[in-house]
């Protein structure tokens, strides 16, 4: 029981094929605890672990895409099935290994190396030592983000406080009681986790899968956005954008008919991670929504660039991770200068915010081709912002958490529809499905309590 308790919520993958006694078992000798820098490092440095398999069930369920009857009927795994049609029973009594599992894997991970460095001397190497403490920081405040975007309540400053967040697991301790905190501690706690970092944490990185300062301030932007505190969110906008490490990628240079156009690691790419692999994402099963694709003007070099038709698919090839199957989840500055946009429009400067927005628009459009047609009035500029968040920002696991913060107001909230064998399956704005059971499992073990769907 011990150890089925470590994997759920510590996921530590050393102890995935072990037995269940493993943890009677005397370890063996000859087992290297992590005790110096370069240790420790090399625990953050494992991407396979810290930067890959982020939770896909956001984007399963979002309107980025959609499947055929029989393509979705192909699939046998019932998260993947269920999840794209909001089904109130999402598991059908099978345990996910995914969503929940990899997150506390991250979180445990960087739970030890904080631990760590308790035992190393920082005088020895200080800026080593800061820099891998900023990175366990950043790691554990981004795995909490991405749980909180599944298994909790989209933030409201009326009911947060009472409303269920996630466990914080802030020790590596696997022994300690679990409990869920609430949405506004499991925020802070992100917060706080984020900040602390940006002392700490470099101003370059020599990889993408390290954070950086301007990775902080890229979150710390993100989540005051789900926050609607638009002055904070415009503030760190600014900050990553005011960093010298990323630029705006000229969609000029880019040959379209590269069937994969954009490369791994790119200029505007921040801090690179990578979503699951569900099969609702395999090109034969695909289609890209084509409302969406048709919301492309023909002088956008997006639509030239990253959409093929392939065996009847219209099919994404623009993910930021280049010709790897696995999609971008990760921060790039892109999304950096929409934050930047849509704040300063909500907070009434209108002509800043489309300023800001013809920053990224001239990178992507033909050369002298107006981008948009000037707003009207506030929620005109508004519309045309979440329009080209919209359509920059598919396939990143992005829409789930736009969709959720944007129906909280009735004029941008939308009802998802799903059709398949003609039965019709509806999400409406705000309804309990766009918050995912915690898989059962989990649940007996622990005895925190379960999400409620319909």
């Amino acid at each position: 029981m011990k150890l089925k308790y470590y994997l759920l919520l510590a996921g530590f993958i050393f102890l995935i094929s072990c037995k269940k006694d493993f943890l009677s078992v005397k370890p063996d000798k000859n087992l290297v605890i992590p005790s110096t820098l370069k240790d420790l490092q090399a625990l953050l440095d494992n991407a396979d672990n810290m930067n890959s398999a982020m939770p896909d069930l956001g984007e399963i369920s979002a309107d980025d895409y959609y499947m055929s009857y029989d393509a979705w009927n192909s699939i046998t795994y019932p998260k993947e099935r269920n999840a794209y049609i909001w089904a109130k029973d999402l598991y059908e009594g099978t345990i996910p290994i995914g969503d929940w599992n990899y997150m506390y894997r991250i979180v445990f991970y960087a739970n030890n190396v904080l631990e760590g460095l308790e035992k190393i001397t920082r005088s020895n190497d200080p800026e080593t030592y800061d820099h891998i403490n900023g990175s366990a920081l950043f790691f554990r405040a981004y795995a909490f983000y991405q749980l909180s975007q599944l298994y909790c309540a989209p933030y409201s400053q009326a009911t947060a406080s009472h409303d269920l967040g996630i466990p914080l697991r802030l020790k590596a301790d696997i022994n300690l009681p679990t409990k869920r905190a609430t949405v506004d501690e499991t925020y802070t706690r992100i917060l706080s986790d984020l900040k602390a970092s940006i002392p700490l944490l470099p101003n370059a990185v020599a990889y993408k899968t390290r954070p950086g300062k301007t990775a902080a301030y890229a979150m710390l932007s993100k989540i005051y956005l789900l926050m609607q505190n638009y002055k904070q969110s415009l503030l760190y906008a600014d900050s990553a954008i005011s960093m010298p490490t990323n630029q705006l990628i000229n969609f000029n240079t880019i040959n379209p008919s590269d069937p994969h156009t954009m490369q791994q690691n790119n200029e505007e790419v921040i801090f690179q991670t990578t979503l699951d692999y569900p099969r609702n994402f395999i090109s034969s099963k695909l289609n890209i929504d084509s409302n969406l694709y048709n919301s492309y003007s023909d002088s956008d070099y997006r639509k030239s660039a990253w959409f093929v038709v392939s065996n009847g698919h219209l099919i994404f090839k623009g993910s930021y991770n280049g010709s790897s199957p696995y999609l971008f989840s990760g921060l790039a500055l892109d999304e950096v200068y929409l934050n930047k946009a849509e704040c300063l429009i909500r907070l009434g400067q209108i002509q800043e915010g489309m300023n800001t927005l013809n920053i990224l628009l001239e990178k992507r459009f033909v050369s002298g081709s107006p981008g948009y047609t000037p707003p009207a009035d506030e929620q005109d500029a508004l519309s045309i912002v979440l329009s080209e968040r919209r359509k920059e920002l598919l396939m990143r696991g992005i829409r789930w958490s736009d969709l959720r913060r944007l129906n909280m107001d009735p004029q941008t909230a939308k009802t998802l529809i799903r059709i398949l064998n003609g039965q019709e399956y509806e999400l409406k704005p705000n309804s309990p499905n766009y918050v995912f059971p915690i898989q059962d499992d989990v649940i007996q073990i622990s005895g925190i309590q379960q999400n409620v769907r319909e």
